[in-house]
């Protein structure tokens, strides 16, 4: 159960990395080449696609922490 917890956590936190990055991504795509971007948060057409995979990473992490938890309770 200890490597599920670490599993779960490690995939949720690449998945939450790698949302991010498509992000911030697209906005300096969007921008054309400019070097002072901004992050367009009311661009709520493109925030319906990265919203999902980044609240799926989120998920994954609390899943991992509360087997974590979980298993060390057991122990005891």
């Amino acid at each position: 159960m200890r490597l599920a917890s670490w599993l779960f956590a490690g995939l949720g936190a690449l998945v939450c990395s790698v949302t991010f990055a498509g992000w911030v991504w697209l906005n300096a795509y969007a921008c054309g080449g400019c070097k002072n971007f901004r992050l367009r948060w009311e661009d709520t057409e493109a925030l319906s696609l990265f919203i999902p995979p980044f609240f799926l990473g989120c998920v994954l992490m609390v899943t991992g922490a509360v087997l974590w938890i979980g298993n060390r309770s057991q122990r005891r």
